[in-house]
């Protein structure tokens, strides 16, 4: 794990979920956390620069159809229907 994704899990482990790191092998597709939130599972994707494109959050969402997705980024809370962006400033809200 490098410094960057030290400090993410970091952000993350500061709220009362778990995250787990889900990659299938021989994929370029992973996911940066996954938590469990009651009975479901959620995919959490979180972009630090100026790129939030989420190739990877969203063919986990169609291939999974879970009920939330979140992505962290520097942009402003948004509400895409397949997916919810969170400002990296309150990650501690999830």
């Amino acid at each position: 794990m490098n410094m960057r994704q030290l400090h993410r899990y970091q952000l993350i482990c500061d709220t009362q979920y778990t995250p787990y790191y889900y990659c299938i092998d021989k994929s370029t597709f992973e996911q940066d956390f996954m938590i469990q939130m009651e009975d479901r599972i959620v995919p959490i994707e979180v972009k630090a620069e100026g790129n939030v494109y989420s190739q990877s959050l969203k063919a986990y969402c169609e291939k999974y159809h879970p009920k939330k997705a979140v992505r962290f980024s520097t942009l402003k809370y948004v509400d895409q229907g397949w997916m919810v962006n969170i400002p990296l400033y309150a990650i501690s809200t999830l």
